[in-house]
């Protein structure tokens, strides 16, 4: 009887571990990830947050960091094709996490981002369509939560990006980057993994403004 009442006790106690185990590796992960200059450095990041992904499909944090990191990797490669490979595989695991948390603001502010990151790799060819893609992703990741400092960080690169004569360029940004610094500036992260990337290229940014 003994042995049959701590039986759910010990898969209580393993599944906190596994718990544990899966935030303090995607923590480091994110650490790690942080500190990537390079395609180089950055490939076997994203191919480890990759892996906690796949070890945990009911979460949705470890799919937004692949997403994350899969998009940021894009940035940092030469040829067209590999960036829009990354970003295929950034979309998939978006997409999962799209599915687990369907009305996260985060998500939609990184679906921008991707949008963005399609768009750099041909702006002429892509830009209309991309630009479109990406506010409309920011008008429902501030729907969902105005207080959001990334929407506006990225609003801000938008408009920093769209040529003058559409109403964008530095003039147009910089309202909306100031904007971004004051929310960065309220702002908490909700736990440890939550997202809270963006400030530096954010304040970089509105320092071009000026």
């Amino acid at each position: 009887m003994k042995k049959l009442l701590l039986l759910p006790f010990l898969f209580l106690m393993l599944y906190a571990y596994a718990q544990g185990d899966y935030q303090a590796a995607l923590s480091e992960a994110i650490q790690q990830l942080r500190a990537a200059k390079t395609a180089e450095d950055q490939q076997p990041v994203a191919n480890k947050i990759q892996r906690i992904a796949e070890a945990e499909p009911k979460e949705w944090l470890p799919a937004y960091y692949a997403a994350y990191a899969n998009t940021g990797l894009s940035f940092l490669l030469k040829e067209e094709t590999q960036r829009d490979a990354v970003l295929d595989k950034a979309q998939t695991y978006l997409d999962r996490a799209l599915k687990l948390k369907p009305q996260e603001s985060e998500l939609f502010a990184l679906q921008a981002y991707l949008h963005q990151a399609r768009l750099v790799i041909s702006p002429m060819a892509r830009g209309m369509k991309y630009a479109g893609l990406a506010t409309v992703a920011l008008e429902k990741a501030k729907e969902l939560n105005p207080h959001n400092p990334r929407v506006y960080f990225l609003l801000g690169q938008n408009a920093f990006n769209t040529p003058k004569m559409f109403g964008g360029g530095p003039a147009a940004a910089k309202p909306i980057l100031e904007t971004a610094k004051e929310k960065y500036r309220s702002f908490t992260p909700s736990h440890a993994l939550a997202p809270a990337w963006g400030e530096q290229a954010s304040l970089a940014l509105l320092a071009k403004c000026d």
